[in-house]
């Protein structure tokens, strides 16, 4: 191929402003190099038509773009993102600003041509020359617009119909590559029509006829197409993509390098299409041809470049998008998010040395999350085998530590519960097995885990021994330093709550109490089936899901004797699995004011919504409802904290839109936030808890076929 022929020597010119005899300057191969090169020495004219054209363009669309997507905009990780825009407003801006740009670009890359072809014939063209000369074509420029965006829909259309006739993935971007390549001859027509004056018809033929030229070492239309994909589309499209990549984390570094970019790529576009255009009429075309072309370009006296005002037209797209991510004027959503999972391998796990396999994640692992005290932040895994422990380093979890924290004796079923003292210790339920088969049964035992792992709480002293189904159980610390554990067992039809109280959380001398007995059956393998917190004077207060008929039971105490006690059903039940009906799964959580007011959020069983129960009084004897999500049989049990001022927040999925959505409520007023979106669908695992700032800190699962671990933490949640 002639423009891929051998490097130039080193006594020949790198560039042609102005050269003896034009024609034979342009005859030399290498179309994209002695393209780029003379780009490069004269940047700063052959940007000018983009820059006054796009620059003012931008600016307006970006205006008109602010009053569109408030309230669905947000800034994750320093990038501009939508999680729910109002789709009419938005597809209305996206084809008004659309056509914008191809009307510009219809002006700005004609105008460029002209300007790199009166560069490399050595005849000056002023600025205001070019752009008046490509605006009297405008008319056949839009035509050849809207042949190109016809043209990239069938390529396109190629491309899906290879995919639906069960085609491989390799076949489709084959397809449309050859298509690509073929219609690259087009781009010559546009330098046709604003060089040549000619009909868009009469250019798409002439920029074929050039394409398909051939001389020595020629071989014709293939070296044209690949000249024109490498310098029109790949190097430009390769330079952007390497820019974010190396921008990536720094919002204002990457907009401004993107903003220079997006306005230099067509200078070096055109002169690409110009060196091409010229050196094919040079090499099949008459002298007469190739003269008349020069002669028509419009010639006027040489004018010095202003430098100052282009480099600040190509800054200033750039510094407005990188100080408005820095500085977010609009006050927009600012969410922090990590893919922790994002580096792992999905291979088995290697055998340590004390012969037991690094731990793994399971789709299912994720149990709860623990923070507040200090930077560091711990999240609970535990699904088919033995419970593990995650620790952040902070709560955005770029640095983290993930170690088995059971021993591998530990049995491996139900999943283990936990909770975070005020020193930051966790508190992790174990169980220990001591029978087998009918005679089965299980030691209920705790473990104390710190940064350096985890050990048996109060010398391995056991806190009861159960048989199987009777193993849910739900800690909480107390206002004094010491730990609650609540226990349902089961008793004939229904089940009997317990509570074990200790000042201190090894439970060297607990006292337990039976609380009451439920007519309820609570499964051992649901997430959130039992929940326990101290009220005020270090009262129990426990919450009780029915996991067959749906109800909750809040159970609370007069006195220090809890005797006698409150039993309250502020939710009476609907259809669940047991029934065959709405089968997805089931459970609610709890969090208690200052006062003791108890607030509850839950899957409702009847048609699956998730919901805030608001208590009006300690015993929750009455409550208000607030519905947060639409029906579905899939929704988890949602998350729920309050902070110190009082506010309710509650993370729950909506999977219609496949968003984690964060409602924050004051009573039974809410404001809901959408503060992620999946990639996939969101998976079978949702916890959160409150940072020492207040803020929430949302660990999920991203469900695919490698499922991923993510952890959100949205920054400025409006207030209800």
């Amino acid at each position: 191929m002639a423009e891929l022929e051998a490097p130039p020597r080193a006594d020949v010119p790198s560039s042609t402003d102005r050269v003896e005899d034009p024609r034979e300057g342009m005859r030399r191969g290498w179309v994209v190099w002695f393209a780029y090169a003379a780009t490069a020495r004269h940047l700063i004219r052959l940007a000018t038509p983009a820059a006054l054209v796009f620059v003012p363009l931008g600016l307006l669309a970006l205006l008109g773009l602010a009053p569109v997507v408030d309230g669905s905009a947000a800034l994750v990780n320093g990038s501009f993102e939508l999680f729910d825009p109002p789709v009419g407003p938005l597809l209305a801006w996206t084809a008004a600003a659309t056509a914008l740009v191809l009307a510009a670009q219809a002006v700005v890359l004609p105008a460029t041509v002209v300007l790199a072809a009166g560069l490399l014939t050595g005849r000056r063209v002023r600025v205001p020359d070019a752009m008046r000369a490509a605006a009297r074509r405008l008319p056949a420029m839009l035509a050849l617009a809207l042949l190109a965006v016809l043209v990239c829909a069938v390529i396109a259309a190629a491309g899906i119909g290879v995919l639906l006739w069960h085609g491989p993935l390799p076949g489709a971007f084959f397809v449309m590559g050859l298509l690509l390549l073929i219609a690259m001859p087009c781009l010559l027509g546009m330098a046709a029509v604003v060089l040549e004056g000619r009909s868009p018809g009469s250019a798409i033929a002439r920029g074929y006829r050039l394409a398909c030229a051939a001389g020595p070492a020629q071989s014709g239309f293939w070296s044209s197409s690949f000249t024109l994909a490498l310098g029109v589309l790949a190097l430009p499209v390769a330079a952007r993509q390497a820019v974010e990549w190396a921008a990536s984390g720094h919002p204002l570094v990457g907009g401004v390098a993107t903003s220079v970019l997006g306005l230099a790529f067509p200078a070096f576009q055109a002169t690409v299409i110009a060196r091409l255009y010229l050196r094919r009429l040079a090499l099949r075309g008459t002298a007469t041809e190739f003269d008349g072309l020069v002669e028509r370009l419009p010639e006027s006296e040489p004018s010095p470049a202003r430098p100052v005002p282009v480099l600040a037209a190509l800054l200033l797209p750039g510094l407005l998008y990188g100080g408005t991510m820095l500085v977010n004027p609009f006050g927009w959503l600012e969410v922090d998010q990590t893919v922790v999972t994002a580096s792992w391998t999905r291979r088995e796990p290697p055998i340590r040395k004390d012969g037991r396999p690094a731990p793994t994640l399971g789709t299912r692992d994720l149990r709860a999350v623990f923070a507040g005290q200090g930077s560091s932040m711990v999240m609970l895994m535990d699904g088919f085998d033995q419970a593990k422990l995650l620790t952040c380093a902070d709560s955005a979890c770029a640095h983290y530590r993930y170690a088995w924290a059971e021993p591998a004796q530990a049995d491996e079923d139900p999943r283990s519960a936990g909770t975070r003292l005020p020193d930051g210790r966790i508190v992790l339920t174990t169980w220990t097995p001591q029978g087998k088969d009918e005679t089965w049964r299980a030691r209920l035992g705790l473990l104390m885990c710190d940064a350096k792992g985890c050990l048996p709480a109060a010398g391995g002293r056991s806190l009861g021994e159960v048989k199987d189904e009777n193993r849910l159980v739900a800690l909480a610390p107390s206002h004094y330093g010491g730990l609650m554990i609540a226990q349902v067992r089961r008793n004939g039809d229904g089940e009997i709550l317990s509570v074990t109280t200790r000042e201190d959380p090894a439970c060297t001398k607990p006292r337990t109490k039976d609380l009451a007995k439920l007519p309820s059956r609570t499964s051992r393998y649901q997430d959130q089936g039992l929940a326990v917190a101290a009220g005020p004077l270090d009262r129990p207060v426990v919450l009780c899901f029915d996991d067959y008929t749906g109800s909750l039971a809040v159970i609370t105490c007069e006195d220090d004797t809890c005797d006698p006690v409150h039993v309250e059903h502020p939710v009476q039940g609907g259809f669940t699995w047991a029934s065959g009906k709405n089968d997805g799964p089931t459970g609610a959580t709890m969090a208690l004011r200052e006062d003791g007011r108890p607030l509850i959020a839950y899957r409702d069983s009847a048609d699956g919504s998730v919901r805030l129960l608001d208590c009006r009084n300690p015993s929750c004897s009455q409550a208000d409802t607030v519905v947060l999500s639409t029906p579905g049989d899939d929704h988890l049990p949602p998350a729920l904290a309050v902070d110190e001022t009082g506010r309710t927040v509650v993370a729950y999925q909506d999977l219609d839109r496949d968003q984690i959505v964060v409602a924050t409520c004051r009573g039974t007023r809410c404001t809901h936030t959408p503060v992620a979106k999946s990639e996939h669908t969101p998976g079978p695992g949702l916890a959160m808890a409150l940072d020492g700032r207040g803020r929430p800190v949302i660990a999920w699962i991203d469900d695919s076929y490698s499922f991923d671990l993510v952890v959100t933490n949205p920054l400025n949640l409006p207030s209800p």
